[in-house]
């Protein structure tokens, strides 16, 4: 994933609306980053098709 947390927008490294040289950063701090309210997922890319998926498995978990 690229990130662009100043820019408030994720990408996927090949998408054309990433911002040149944007850091890549690991399946992790994407999650992170796409959890804060400020961040949103590319929808031309598939960064939001990815992400929104895992994320909306993370509302299942509970501590037991």
């Amino acid at each position: 994933m690229a990130a662009g947390p100043a820019r408030g927008v994720q990408h996927v490294p090949d998408c054309e609306e990433a911002p040149q040289g944007a850091p890549l950063i690991d399946l992790e701090h994407a999650l992170d980053l796409a959890e804060s309210p400020g961040t949103r997922l590319c929808t031309l890319c598939s960064c939001a098709q990815e992400l929104t998926p895992m994320l909306s498995l993370f509302d299942h978990i509970t501590d037991s």
